[in-house]
């Protein structure tokens, strides 16, 4: 069986869609305590170490073959100020290039690392250059490729895979977006829907194109669900509802633009609401997982700061376990 390290884990949901494909989970890390509990809560306790990965040495890791780094994006997406690798959070992947090099002839053969599309131009690619060149240093070939969790899950979900390998290798096409996948497929027609009121403050924050959009959706013989999140336009808060039937991007729920509604429409009818947990999780693919530890708000802000179990499945089986076999 192929060991894997894997840092800033999280609440383990790579190791979720890389264990079924005989990659074992030996280390992992992360300094987050909610995240931490629901990782003991799904894998138990003995190969978590919650705390900085500033305090890791090389010596610390076991040996592995493979080491994933699914690090901070808070300073290379949109959401955020764009700091990039000058920003506290997501500078902290020269933390584990640091550590690989600690690790010396033990280091892996193969090396994973995941963050967003913004990664690739910030600082006019700067960011993007200094850790590729930081694993080249380290005697690794490079190579990346967008995977979008559209492929697999009504989510638009798309992140950049940068791959480390000791030799030469080529990386597979990504996998092809699914026309056929809809929200209605993992949204739940109960919950607590918007009051009246409510509902109708939603409408009135659209500009005219959205409040377009949704009067054509009302008027769809057959009803629907839709993704809808509130963005700043012009310094005012307003809601806006996507143009096809999937989520947006899975955020983490601190501040109130970060968490998703989803809208219900057709035959005539309006509802909103916010999303909720089960529908965070099967949008990740994690519904087979517990998140009891944790109250409802801190599990959908992990899952929402985590990878897409089914991208992570298709990773393992094409591109990682092809070059851990070699």
């Amino acid at each position: 069986m192929t060991r894997a390290a894997e840092f800033f884990a999280g609440m383990g949901l790579i190791r979720a869609g890389l264990e079924p494909l005989g990659i074992e989970t030996v280390f992992a890390n992360d300094i987050d305590p909610i995240k931490a509990n629901l990782y003991q809560d799904n894998w138990g306790c003995g190969e978590l170490h919650v705390g900085d990965i500033c305090d890791l040495s090389g010596l610390d890791i076991p040996d592995v073959e493979l080491a994933t780094a699914s690090f901070p994006c808070t300073d290379l997406s949109l959401a955020g100020l764009r700091r990039g690798l000058a920003g506290d959070d997501s500078s902290l992947v020269i933390e584990f290039l640091r550590i690989l090099e600690e690790m010396g002839q033990r280091a892996p053969s193969t090396v994973m690392i995941e963050n967003v599309p913004g990664f690739l131009t910030s600082n006019n690619g700067a960011d993007w250059c200094t850790v590729v060149s930081g694993l080249q240093a380290l005697e690794y070939r490079t190579d990346h490729i967008i995977v979008d969790a559209a492929a697999f899950v009504p989510q638009s979900r798309p992140r950049v895979f940068l791959f480390g390998y000791r030799d030469a290798f080529c990386l597979p096409e990504p996998p092809a977006l699914q026309t056929r996948l809809r929200l209605s497929s993992v949204a739940e027609n109960g919950g607590d829907w918007w009051s009246a009121s409510r509902l109708g403050s939603f409408l009135t924050s659209m500009s005219e194109i959205q409040s377009e959009r949704v009067t054509a959706y009302q008027r769809r013989t057959h009803s629907a669900f839709f993704g809808a999140f509130r963005r700043t336009r012009k310094g005012r808060a307003v809601w806006e509802v996507r143009a096809d039937e999937l989520a947006g991007t899975l955020r983490t729920t601190r501040g109130g633009s970060a968490r998703q509604a989803i809208l219900r429409a057709g035959n005539g009818g309006l509802a909103a609401r916010w999303m909720n947990l089960i529908e965070y999780a099967r949008l990740q693919g994690a519904s087979h997982l517990r998140y009891g530890s944790v109250t409802p708000q801190q599990a959908m802000s992990a899952l929402g700061d985590a990878v897409c179990v089914p991208v992570i499945d298709w990773l393992g089986k094409h591109c990682l376990n092809p070059l851990l076999t070699r």
